[in-house]
This record gives structure tokens, sequence and C-alpha cells, in this order.
């Protein structure tokens, strides 16, 4: 399941990722992997880093930690760096790294996407493709399910889920659909959801977008993106750097905006300058940085990818 699972899983800008790492020939870097998942960026990376490096990896999928410990385990020990691996969602890099006395970061980086693995993995329900249990949590210990909140949510806070995480012109209809279908019996299965969206508009890119809208509001996903990146430019070091490869619009604003602000000495909109706030982020992208030809035949899931990076002065 493994082997198989791995073949089709492919790290999206994995080259322009790693290109981006620069680390001190001498003295000892900390790099943080905020989205472990199937580890190929992790390797790449493990491979730019020295002896006595300290790599940390989150992951709030603990299938995949523990998948990844055990296959990035030789490749630690070859390279003598040392290795954190932590089952925690992203959100957590503050308290994580201040419970270890951390405070100063090389690298950091975030691959926002749904690992192939989780895709397919029944249980997860991430896909309506078959017949599936609403799930879609990355960590299934903890927080509430789709489940919950297609079966529980009122009409109005499910337009409007649909309308701004799924960006869907058909999200009020589609929130009627379901509160009358609950009704007469809870939607328990991707099928029934999948089956619900058809009735009203037949559409495979609809329902990806209620999927994907429903997904995110499970995990919090934006507002997790926005805590965690701003975390993370705090603790970077000078000349520290930031990268984020996104997959859908909403993601890839927060990010803008957050080193575009960032990057600025004011961000308050008032004559006089009251917020006090300086500038310590220069961007290194400005323009995304999307996956070459190549790599979209390859891999035509990372068609929609794109990355941004900034340097902490």
């Amino acid at each position: 399941m493994l082997e198989k699972t791995q073949e089709k899983h492919i790290s999206v800008l994995l080259h322009e990722l790693v290109d981006t790492i620069s680390l001190s020939p001498s003295k000892k870097d900390i790099v943080v992997d905020c989205t472990l998942g199937f580890w190929g960026h992790a390797k790449e990376t493990i491979r730019k880093m020295k002896k006595w490096d300290m790599f940390i990896w989150f992951d709030a999928d603990e299938k995949n930690l523990n998948l990844a410990k055990d296959n990035l385990k030789h490749l630690v020990q070859e390279k003598q760096i040392e290795a954190v691996f932590i089952h925690s969602n992203f959100v957590q890099l503050k308290e994580e790294l201040e419970k270890r006395n951390i405070d100063s970061l090389s690298f950091i980086y975030y691959d926002l996407g749904i690992s192939s693995m989780q895709i397919d993995e029944w249980e997860r329900g991430f896909s309506f493709k078959n017949d599936w249990p609403l799930d879609m949590r990355f960590d299934k210990t903890k927080g509430k399910s789709a489940y919950e909140v297609v079966n529980f949510y009122e009409k109005e806070k499910l337009i409007k889920i649909f309308k701004e995480y799924g960006e869907e012109n058909m999200a009020r209809r589609i929130a009627e659909k379901i509160e009358t279908e609950r009704k007469k019996k809870k939607i328990t299965t991707t099928k029934e959801l999948s089956s619900l969206i058809e009735s009203i508009k037949w559409d495979a890119k609809t329902k990806a977008r209620i999927f994907q809208a429903i997904r995110i509001e499970v995990n919090n996903e934006l507002e997790n993106i926005k805590i965690s990146i701003r975390d993370a430019i705090k603790f970077l070091k000078k000349w520290g750097k930031i990268f984020v490869i996104t997959f859908h619009s909403l993601e890839d604003r927060i990010v803008k905006n957050i080193l575009r602000d960032e990057s600025k000495d004011c961000i308050c909109s008032e004559l006089i300058c009251t917020c006090k706030h300086k500038k310590n982020i220069k961007i290194l992208t400005k323009k995304p940085i999307i996956p070459r030809n190549e790599e979209i035949k390859n891999n035509p899931r990372s068609r929609s990818a794109k990355a941004r990076i900034g340097e902490k002065i």
C-alpha cells in the first residue's frame, strides 16, 4: 500500500523549493517543514543540511507522521541531523517552538495541498468520487467532522461557507437543498452529499468547490494559515526565508497579503501612521512561481500550484 501511494504522490515545485534554501556552512541551522505530508520536500531538504542541523516537521495527520519517521530515519542518521517530529497542526508553530526554546529559524516552508494519499483514502471523505463517510479532518482525533457541518450548521452559515470558501454561485440553492434533505434523513456519506449537489447542478466543478469549502471549514484552514505564517515570519532570523506553496486563490491571496503587509513600514490607513509597524520581510517573488509545463505534464495535480517567497531583513 505504501509503495503504491508513493508512486502516486509527486511533490510540487520541488526543485524551486530546494533551490531557495541557503544554509550556513558553519553555524547550526534550524529548518521547519510545516506540512510534512509524504515527505518529498523533506527528503531533498535533508540532503542540503549538514551535521547537527535541526529539522522540525509538523503534521496534523498522525499516520503521515509515523510513515515519515520510518522512511526518513536512515537519511536522518546518515546526515547526522537532529530530527523533531511534531503531531500537530502548523497553527501550533509558536507554541511548539517556544516549548523547545527555539527563537531563530533559517528556513520554513508550507505545502498547503492535500497529499494524494489523503485524497485516495476512503475513510477521509475528501473526495466525492466514491461512497465514503463524511469526515474530512486532517487530524481524525479532534475537532468537528464534515458530517457535523453538513447536518447541523444553520442554512445561512452553510451559504456563507459555500460562497466564501468555495466561491460557488449556487451556494444558496445547495444549502437550501441540504437543509430540506437532512430533515428527512441525516447526510452521512460523500455519495449522498454528491448526489444532493447534482440534483441542483450536474457539474464536477461545483461538487469540488462545495467539498473544498466544507474541508476548509472543518479544518479551519484559512485562519490557521494566517496565524501560522505571521508567527513563522517572527521566528525567522535575518536572511532567513519562508516559502509557501498554495493551491487555490483563497490561500494565495492570504499569503500575498501577509507578505505585502510585512514588507511595509506602515499598514494602517491613517494620514499620519499610528500602527508603528516595521518592515521585516523582503518579497523575493514579484509574481508567484508556477510549475513548468514539464511538471504539469508529469503531475496534473500541480497545475494550480503557486509559490511565494519572503526573506527576513
